[in-house]
């Protein structure tokens, strides 16, 4: 039976076929090496090594889905793993801040998810449920929103009226093909699966370049046989290449669709959720006064489509687990900007980006960008022309270029603060913008590099609360000295007030 959400003290256990989705999660990790001993190995012990790694998993997937255990009690979560070593942890509900849910075609078709809870810090989640009821997870969820409504009554505070819950973004089919337009994600594709075989196998990515290149040279050979003009061979050349753009600008496209299916950003009370996807449906959620620094994309693509990208950071959990539970990250994989400071002003109460105090940076700082790209085609310009005579000139026109973006970035590059926010853009051609709330400020720091010192220049670095450390933190290169040492000490005084 479905359970209900109220304290009943009961044991309970996983989905009856819980070791079932264990045994293939632990078996994709597994895959690719099993497959490797079967086609490539050179004596049946290789194949009988595969079956029994194989049974050893499916033995470990039953042992770990009898020995799960989990017991709700009055404020606390008790989860129990293990049969011959068992462990036992007691998760509070007022510890429990951030949810995601996970649900592939095997999960729906079984009626049930996979449901993790992570804490404020750690380095991963409290509890790992990897396949309960849909009903079993929805009361669970509403249970620890209940409970924690009731902690903070109980400790004398007038929770706020929540309002009802609603949907501030969803994407339909034309804004996912923006997105995968935009987001090039099929050349990243095609780049790992050519590192993951040359990995395995180095000599089978040449041989799966001999077929193209074969091809390549037949082509040739009835060019050459045909005696088409040069006009004809470039034009032709040029077809193959766009074949190609098109071909992976498509494969992005269904990686999109793939993805963020029905993706829909709702709001329900204190708390914010977001996830789609076709196959595989991924769905975080956290309270919003667990969101950390926002980030803002915007490439040339998205300036053209005239869209934007808006992600955010989460306190709790890592990386590692962040790219497979469905935590919420992504807020809006493309909106336009006017539906940004929607959401903005809807979920932080922040201004719009453009009606924020934004200040420039030094009035020198684009040298200080050109600086070493120019040292590095004045060398290699030096090099070519010694190699090859004065044709190596042409390194030099590397220079007007790197002095025109240098200026490109300076211009845009600014910073502002207000009484609330600190919000950070750099760029020229790919843009970002990055916002944080002052309340959130982990740590700042002021930096002073020798060339920094002989400028009259400084820069500041600021970090948030999230537990991620591979987050983008905010870094305001090239500020006048007085200005930076001036803003480090505003910095530093609401960094320890938030503390």
């Amino acid at each position: 039976m479905p359970m209900a959400p109220e304290v009943d003290g009961e044991e309970r256990r996983l989905h009856p076929f819980s070791w079932l989705f264990v045994l293939i999660t632990q078996l994709r990790e597994v895959a690719l090496p099993l497959i490797i001993l079967v086609l490539f190995g050179r004596g049946d012990w290789w194949e009988f090594l595969a079956l029994v790694g194989a049974l050893l998993l499916a033995l470990y997937s039953l042992i770990y889905s009898y020995g799960f255990r989990y017991r709700i009690g009055g404020d606390e979560l008790r989860v129990r793993e293990g049969i011959f070593d068992r462990t036992e942890r007691h998760i509070p509900f007022a510890r429990i801040q951030n949810i995601a849910r996970r649900s592939n075609v095997l999960h729906r078709a079984f009626g049930v998810t996979e449901l993790r809870l992570e804490s404020g810090g750690g380095l991963k989640p409290e509890a790992v449920m990897k396949v309960l009821r849909v009903a079993d997870a929805d009361a669970l969820v509403a249970l620890l929103r209940a409970r924690r409504t009731a902690t903070a009554a109980t400790e004398g505070e007038t929770p706020p009226p929540l309002p009802a819950s609603e949907v501030l973004l969803h994407l339909p089919l034309p804004e996912l093909v923006r997105y995968g337009l935009i987001s090039n994600r099929g050349m990243v594709v095609v780049a790992g699966a050519f590192a993951a075989v040359w990995q395995f196998s180095p000599s089978q990515p040449r041989n799966i370049m001999r077929v193209p290149m074969n091809w390549i040279e037949q082509a040739f050979g009835e060019v050459a046989a045909q005696h088409y003009s040069v006009m004809t061979m470039a034009l032709g050349g040029a077809f193959v290449l766009l074949l190609l753009f098109a071909l992976l600008r498509l494969l992005s496209v269904l990686l999109a669709i793939l993805v963020h299916h029905d993706f829909k950003l709702e709001r329900d009370g204190d708390r914010l959720g977001a996830g789609g996807g076709l196959l595989t449906h991924a769905h975080g959620s956290a309270r919003i006064d667990r969101l950390q620094m926002l980030h803002l994309e915007e490439s040339l693509l998205h300036r053209l489509f005239r869209r934007m990208s808006l992600k955010t950071e989460v306190a709790g959990g890592v990386r590692e687990y962040n790219d497979q539970s469905g935590k919420l990250h992504w807020l809006a994989p493309i909106a336009r900007p006017a539906d940004i400071d929607r959401l903005l002003a809807h979920i932080l109460a922040a201004p719009p980006l453009s009606a924020l105090p934004w200040r420039p940076l030094h009035a020198r700082a684009w040298r200080r960008r050109a600086r070493w790209p120019g040292v590095f085609w004045l060398m290699l310009s030096a090099l070519a022309t010694f190699w090859f005579g004065p044709v190596g000139l042409l390194g030099l026109l590397g220079l007007p270029w790197t002095v025109m973006s240098a200026r490109g970035w300076a211009g845009f590059t600014r910073y502002a603060m207000d009484d609330r926010f600190l919000a950070y853009r750099e760029g020229w051609w790919s843009r970002r913008h990055a916002l944080i709330e002052l309340d959130k400020l982990q740590a700042v720091t002021l930096k002073q590099s020798p060339f920094d010192r002989r400028s009259q220049m400084a820069s500041l670095r600021i970090d948030s609360m999230a537990a991620d450390p591979l987050g983008a933190g905010i870094e305001i290169p090239y500020l006048p000295v007085a200005e930076a040492r001036a803003l480090f000490a505003v910095l530093s005084r609401r960094c320890a007030s938030a503390r």
